[in-house]
């Protein structure tokens, strides 16, 4: 095995050995013998022409012999990495996350940028599924550092991933402006990756939801549509299903939600993605959970966590749980409920994640209010319309001011009520949707 350090004419001499070949023969008719001698011995560093025949008459490209890189090197990293993210989805995080350090290191020494690119973008996966996520963030604006080098479906992949990051951390507005930056930079080249804008405007629909502004996160969605007939990416397929989804639940469109879920559970089940399918029942769940469906949305989300919490995704087991949590309050059984949100409050304490942590407030909350425990019951609330407020959550403060204004009713605090009432109002202003609770 050669030295990783080996010098370029030492690795012109051993490559030219191993075929056989004389000096003479390896450097005619353009070169001579002596010529070769110099560049072999480090003499002579050969210039793009001569590193082109001599890697010509060697059987690789230049850049094979330039960088030491075996023919294929490419494809098979590509590969390994592919093979990994199929690991890492099934919960093995460990060993996934060696072989992507293993990856990212000989793309490095290989002088292969793109795969580089790629595995720094599954090393923050990993991250993500570990729920760190500001280490998450940390790891792909290290890949965003080498985007400009790839092709515009890695690119859209890293936005994609770069914006989740700053909407789970509650800045929603900066979600999507970079978003939309790169969405009209991709738009700007012809012919337009279909994968990447696919890849972008799926990143657009879930902050619009959560900002209120569902006749934009419809336009992101409809575009989504007419992008994937070109697009040739099942799991950048799947993940628009799963998340338009969200959008035709909260704009009514319930049979077009369940098309959309049931498309997307088809395809990552058909990639192995065993966590991405797992997200896809929680998604199923939650429909089920707004539609009233409460014995159904129990048993899918009970099965959705089990299989999250097995492919190692504490993410996934976060908003799972919190749905389930939700489902069991609705069906009056208050003490589990409890047991679901405070056993998941060690997760968020470490992370975040703004729009969890309101969620559990608000179920707390509302569990609180259904034991008459009505000044905690309020404390909660405000605390989660707070945060609510402050993160530009307007769709979810909607629904919590009505919940805090019927509990201060309910104390007789009328005038507090009233403040509550407006507050949600204002938000619904503020979104171009109206009231969704």
């Amino acid at each position: 095995m050669p030295s990783r350090a080996e010098p370029l004419g030492a690795r012109i001499r051993r490559l030219r050995r191993a075929r056989g070949l004389t000096q003479r023969e390896l450097a005619e008719p353009r070169y001579d013998r002596g010529f070769l001698a110099k560049v072999e011995s480090g003499e002579r560093l050969p210039s793009d022409d001569v590193l082109a025949h001599l890697a010509r008459r060697l059987g690789l490209t230049a850049d094979e012999l330039r960088f030491g890189r075996p023919p294929g090197a490419a494809e098979e990293l590509t590969d390994a990495l592919e093979a990994a993210y199929r690991e890492l989805q099934k919960g093995g995080l460990e060993t996934a996350e060696r072989e992507f350090t293993r990856v990212e290191r000989r793309a490095a020494e290989y002088r292969l940028p793109d795969v580089q690119c790629h595995a720094r973008l599954y090393l923050g996966e990993v991250q993500w599924q570990r729920y760190d996520i500001p280490l998450a963030a940390k790891r792909f604006a290290h890949a965003m550092e080498l985007a400009g080098t790839a092709s515009p479906r890695l690119r859209a992949m890293i936005v994609n991933r770069v914006a989740a990051c700053r909407a789970l951390s509650g800045d929603l507005g900066a979600s999507v402006a970079l978003v939309e930056t790169a969405l009209a930079g991709l738009r700007a080249e012809q012919p337009v990756d279909p994968d990447a804008e696919l890849a972008l405007v799926t990143a657009l629909i879930h902050p619009l939801i959560e900002m209120g502004a569902l006749r934009r996160a419809r336009r992101a969605a409809e575009e989504g549509h007419r992008a994937l007939a070109s697009a040739r990416r099942k799991d950048i397929s799947a993940r628009y299903h799963r998340q338009a989804a969200q959008l035709w639940q909260e704009i009514g469109l319930v049979d077009r939600a369940e098309k959309d879920l049931s498309r997307a559970l088809r395809l990552f089940t058909s990639l192995g993605y065993d966590r991405d399918a797992a997200r896809s029942r929680w998604a199923r769940g939650f429909l089920w959970r707004r539609l009233g469906k409460l014995d159904e949305a129990h048993a899918e989300l009970h099965l959705a966590r089990e299989l999250l919490a097995k492919a190692g995704s504490q993410e996934g087991v976060l908003g799972a749980t919190i749905e389930l949590a939700d489902v069991r309050r609705r069906q009056g059984e208050l003490d589990e409920a409890t047991e679901l949100a405070e056993g998941i409050r060690p997760l968020l304490d470490r992370s975040p994640d703004i729009e969890a942590r309101t969620e559990v407030l608000r179920l707390l909350g509302l569990v609180a209010r259904a034991r008459g425990e009505l000044p905690k019951a309020t404390a909660l609330l405000e605390e989660a319309a707070g945060a609510q407020e402050r993160s530009g959550l307007r769709g979810a403060l909607v629904a919590t001011s009505l919940h805090l204004g019927d509990t201060l009713h309910a104390r007789g605090l009328i005038e507090e009520a009233a403040k509550a009432y407006r507050r949600g109002v204002r938000a619904a202003a503020m979104s171009d949707s109206g009231p969704t609770y």
